[in-house]
């Protein structure tokens, strides 16, 4: 009988493997961080001896889910972005960079703290960062936490009328790949903040980086209109083209965050050069409108699913699911009056990052040889019951607030809903003891906008 470390058993197994298995009464087997095998629980048991066996016999297990788009240093902007401020033309430059170049290295390790918190109690186990003022930082937080996190620094050096050497910032962001990666759930990938925000040495320089270094490469892309008139004047080429024809397409892992404004050109060119897509449902609906990902035909293409970070929403991939097949079922409905839209095997896929394929990991899938990061849903209470079909259950019904287990590489991170790797008390205490400092930053950055953020019914 083979030994293993842990043998985790539920009412269902969602797998999301080649088969898409649902296994009622299933079972993971885990040793060193990597699941062994996967199966009925009652074969599972007669084939491996575990030196702990976590029976979840009213609970769903389903892959970790991973936040492909998150900003865990915009936090604590929570609740202080007005509906008014959304019509700032472009939100980013007007109230999210400055509020992050306001923030103290103090805050901003709050901020991540807190975004981590929220993250593993809603059961991710990987997130991608857009972009960190301090990256070192959150760095540390996630070597603190448990959790998987792809650290990248904000890599512009164009903001408004100011502007500064690409060279610097491509130093940092070399210094910070040489300096972290692979520490402790650590992974270090470039950045493009904003091709609005970047010059063309700044650009090349950050894909050359990426090549060279062998990582990763994420990027704001295609999410505002004015962004693609600017590339078009500028570069007589859509956002992604000149991008493309400055080599992104050459890159090991791409992901582009919203990517709303593509055309029907640059959407096949996803789908020819596999670039991960990250639909941000909540905010992409918010700030830009209907997302091609819900009116095409998504074979082929890497699509995964956002939170956009903490400022906008519980960073709750489980809602935005819901969100994602509400808009989707919407539209087909009215262009179509077809009700299926995005199933939810489908979106399931997506928020667990496509099996894979958005973070070029063995995530994403509970199948033997991927990493050992799943999650625990307590399905047996009213809101969850009954339950008939299981994958249905989690996408339609099932939201973070039912996350009971998270485990992280085979490792409890969060066990019967408590975390276990940051004090969550704490992290709320200090947020509440340093309210007045946040007001005091926002109250300047409001000041400097030159309109009221209270919303008037009446004509000027």
């Amino acid at each position: 009988m083979e030994v293993v470390d842990k043998i985790i058993v539920g009412k269902y197994v969602v797998t999301l493997d080649g088969l898409n298995r649902v296994i009622p009464r299933g079972a993971v087997a885990v040793r060193n961080g990597v699941i062994v095998d996967v199966g009925e629980y009652d074969d599972i048991r007669r084939r491996f001896r575990a030196d702990e066996v976590i029976e979840r016999l009213n609970h769903v297990i389903v892959p970790g889910l991973v936040d492909c788009h998150t900003h865990t240093q915009q936090y604590l902007l929570r609740s202080a972005i007005t509906d008014e401020m959304l019509q700032l033309p472009p939100v980013w430059t007007k109230v999210l960079v400055p509020f992050e170049n306001m923030m103290t290295p103090t805050l901003a390790r709050l901020s991540a703290q807190a975004s981590i918190v929220n993250m593993l109690r809603n059961g991710i186990t990987y997130f991608i960062e857009a972009g960190a003022p301090y990256p070192d930082i959150l760095a540390e937080e996630v070597a603190r936490a448990g959790i998987k996190g792809v650290v990248t620094l904000a890599t512009y050096n164009v903001l408004e009328d100011r502007s500064w050497s690409a060279e610097e910032v491509l130093r940092r962001a070399e210094k910070l790949y040489r300096e972290w990666s692979g520490r402790s759930g650590v992974r270090v990938w470039m950045s493009i903040r904003q091709v609005m925000m970047a010059s063309e040495d700044l650009v090349e320089g950050a894909i050359e980086l990426a090549r060279r270094l062998n990582t990763g490469l994420t990027l704001h892309l295609a999410e505002y209109q004015g962004e693609v008139d600017y590339t078009l004047a500028r570069y007589g080429r859509r956002p992604l083209e000149y991008l493309l024809e400055r080599g992104l397409g050459g890159i090991r892992t791409t992901v582009v965050a919203h990517g709303v404004f593509l055309s029907p050109r640059e959407v096949e060119c996803v789908r020819r050069f596999k670039l991960g897509i990250c639909w941000c449902p909540t905010v992409d609906s918010w700030l830009m409108g209907i997302h091609w990902a819900c009116l095409s035909d998504l074979s082929g293409a890497v699509v995964g699913i956002g939170s956009d970070g903490g400022a906008w929403n519980r960073l709750d991939l489980l809602h935005e699911v819901k969100v994602a097949k509400a808009i989707a079922k919407a539209v087909s409905n009215a262009i179509a009056y077809y009700k299926v839209g995005l199933d939810s095997q489908a979106l399931l896929e997506m928020a667990t990052g496509s099996r894979g394929l958005v973070t070029g990991e063995r995530v994403g899938r509970l199948e033997r040889g991927y990493s050992a990061d799943l999650v625990v849903l307590d399905v047996k209470h009213v809101r969850n019951a009954p339950l008939h079909n299981p994958v249905d259950l989690v996408v339609n019904y099932v939201e973070g607030d039912s996350v009971s287990d998270v485990i992280v590489d085979g490792r409890f991170v969060v066990r019967e809903g408590e975390v276990l790797t940051i004090s969550e008390e704490r992290v709320v205490e200090e947020i509440l003891n340093r309210e007045d400092e946040i007001r005091g930053i926002l109250g300047e950055l409001v000041r400097g906008l030159g309109f009221s953020t209270t919303v008037s019914t009446q004509c000027p």
